[in-house]
């Protein structure tokens, strides 16, 4: 099924009909947890998986949706690492089967693969998604290049060992490194143009506040190995303090509170 307008009817009828502005919510919300957008066609599927849901249970659907609404302004309302920590710790809850979609949705498998968890921690309620680990690749490379000595190249075998990297340091850091590893991916897109659009004395305060390591240039592992065995949450928090605030809001308010 196909969505060609918000006012689309997936099903139901009159004020309790389920349209496709209710399946860009449950979109929205996905992508909100995962800190990327949905994979595998998943925005297509969406509205059929969504459709059935409503088809066996149209009061659990709404409320789904309601509960979408009000957590998902919760978490567009909140910026800085604050906003990092907040959505680390909704994916936790989603990958758990705690949060709102839960395990035998018909969402369920659509929001596993955009989460795409690589680690977590229950005792902080932490979760390491795919966006966290490829933000600190993507901010690695960004430190490279303020450095001289151009963008990370990692290969697709590298690939495997600069995952490992994070995972590892994730797992094994403290409190204050997990919470740095998860504080950057969600808001890359805000960092990226941020930095773009700095005037050049702002992005002199970044580049002589970061905790950089010495230039490296022979090795684009080896610099990202040298960045996450370094001073991570140092990392995260001049980043914040310097080019931020950042929001996990990315543009026009999605959730409002009301039915």
């Amino acid at each position: 099924m196909t969505c060609t307008s918000a006012e689309q009817v997936l099903a139901g009828e009159g004020e309790e009909a389920l349209t496709c502005a209710h399946a860009a919510e449950v979109e929205a919300w996905i992508e909100l947890l995962a800190g990327r957008s949905l994979q595998h066609n998943g925005g297509s599927r969406l509205p059929a998986l969504l459709q059935q849901r409503y088809a066996s249970d149209p009061a659990g659907t709404r409320a789904l949706l309601k509960g979408i609404r009000e957590r998902g302004a919760q978490l567009e309302s909140t910026t800085r690492m604050k906003g990092g920590w907040a959505r680390s710790q909704a994916a936790w809850e989603a990958h758990n089967g705690t949060s709102l979609i839960v395990e035998g949705d018909p969402l369920w498998n659509l929001q596993r693969d955009a989460l795409s968890v690589w680690a977590w921690n229950d005792d902080e309620q932490l979760a390491l998604t795919e966006a966290d680990v490829e933000g600190w690749i993507t901010y690695s490379s960004l430190c490279r290049q303020v450095q001289g000595a151009g963008v990370l190249r990692i290969s697709v075998a590298d690939r495997v060992t600069a995952y490992r990297i994070l995972i590892d340091r994730f797992e094994q850091g403290d409190r204050n490194d997990k919470l740095a590893l998860v504080s950057i991916g969600p808001f890359w897109p805000q960092i990226r143009d941020r930095w773009q659009a700095s005037p050049y004395e702002r992005q002199q305060q970044w580049i002589g506040a970061a905790p950089l390591p010495p230039p490296m240039t022979s090795s684009s592992l080896g610099y990202l190995e040298a960045i996450v065995q370094g001073e991570v949450a140092s990392h995260a928090a001049t980043l914040h303090d310097v080019l931020g605030p950042f929001s996990l809001n990315q543009g026009p308010r999605v959730f409002e509170t009301g039915e």
